[in-house]
């Protein structure tokens, strides 16, 4: 296994209302995850702090402005069969504005929280991470570690 990995700055935004989530419904014509179920977010850039990027990519993906973000999770991903390490920030509201609109990612889509969690399609660090959020007291931050495989299946994970 080699050494060399590149380390890559991500965040996603877990939106809570009602007892639902807003998730993106990848887009089947995208290469990565088609038709998969995620949380808003994506790449961090070089002028921006985590939160930023969180706050920008929900708002290019769902048309939803967040306000008050809190900081819930930091993971580290490891992919080491594409050389890769994610950090991901995962961040957590129920203050926005905004209609919801397509993008590029897919269709924005308000589920019900404990429905969603049993779906094959969503994301499977997500479905740890939103669990341990709902199950998390007041604003803790939780910090985890999961290792991939090539099929996405967690092998490893603290």
């Amino acid at each position: 296994m080699s050494k060399d990995y590149d380390f890559v700055s991500t965040t996603n935004m877990l939106i809570v209302k009602d007892g639902k989530g807003l998730f993106i419904k990848r887009s089947e014509k995208l290469e990565n995850f088609p038709g998969w179920l995620m949380l808003p977010g994506g790449k961090q850039e070089v002028d921006e702090t985590p939160q930023q990027a969180a706050i920008r990519e929900t708002w290019e993906e769902t048309g939803i402005k967040v306000l008050n973000p809190k900081l819930r999770v930091v993971a580290t991903h490891n992919h080491f069969y594409r050389n890769k390490v994610y950090l991901v920030f995962i961040f957590q509201s129920d203050e926005f504005s905004g209609e919801l609109k397509e993008s590029d990612e897919g269709t924005p889509l308000w589920l019900p929280l404990d429905e969603v969690l049993k779906d094959p399609k969503l994301y499977p660090d997500l479905k740890r991470h939103i669990k341990l959020v709902l199950e998390a007291e007041n604003d803790q931050v939780i910090f985890t570690y999961h290792k991939f495989n090539k099929d996405l299946e967690i092998i490893e994970e603290v």
